[in-house]
């Protein structure tokens, strides 16, 4: 399995929170390296685990966390927000080498189940999931897999799915602008439960922005207001 890279921005305030920091993460399985920079509130993650479930360990230390960038030639973010009102999830798509793609994502309000993502060929929702096109299959090929068909995910009790995979054969590139969808089978033209427009995102150290320009809002009054999906 491929390593990911991953920044974020860590509300640090002294010495003692980079101990905690490097202490919280230093003997979990899956992460080979963590640096951190106190300076420039920053913690650089290399690890083959899911975003979330780091973000989810940094904030364990009581500090404010916001995912900043990725390691990588390209990355892509989908946030799901049309279809089902109930279903929210945010998918990142990294690309840390030519040769592979991960996909990994968190969706919750999904009743527990198993289900079907696609990438569609088109990000128009403005009539919900209903104007994204075909699933997306640039080669056309006829007996081979389509190339938008990006797996099976499943959701527990708790009506959530987390996932992390590999995919061989997407390239960041070819998503940008297009759908990400989830339908309720495996079957290809089933109902389409939730869907979100997939947009290029920051790589590492290409987000220095900590205030946004338009409102004055610091990334920290937005991590404390936002989900950490």
């Amino acid at each position: 399995m491929a390593s990911t890279i991953i920044e974020f921005a860590v509300q640090l305030t002294c010495n003692s929170c980079v101990d905690t920091v490097k202490k919280t993460l230093s003997k979990v399985e899956g992460i080979e390296d963590v640096q951190v920079h106190l300076e420039e509130q920053r913690v650089v993650v290399k690890s083959k685990l899911p975003t979330l479930k780091l973000l989810k360990l940094l904030e364990s230390t009581g500090k404010k966390v916001a995912v900043k960038g990725y390691a990588g030639g390209q990355a892509a973010v989908s946030i799901l927000e049309a279809g089902d009102s109930n279903v929210k999830g945010v998918v990142r798509f990294i690309q840390p080498s030519s040769e592979v793609c991960i996909v990994d994502g968190t969706i919750d309000g999904l009743n527990a189940g198993s289900y079907r993502t696609y990438i569609y060929e088109c990000g128009d929702i403005s009539n919900g999931c209903n104007n994204v096109g075909q699933v997306f299959n640039p080669t056309g090929e006829p007996g081979t897999k389509n190339y938008g068909d990006i797996g099976l995910i499943s959701s527990d009790e708790k009506n959530r799915s987390h996932f992390r995979f590999e995919n061989n054969s997407l390239r960041v590139s070819d998503l940008i602008g297009r759908a990400f969808v989830v339908t309720k089978s495996n079957t290809e033209g089933t109902e389409k439960i939730a869907c979100g427009v997939i947009a290029r995102s920051a790589g590492l150290f290409q987000n220095p922005k900590t205030i946004c320009a338009c409102d004055g809002t610091t990334i920290w009054d937005e991590a404390g207001k936002k989900s950490t999906l």
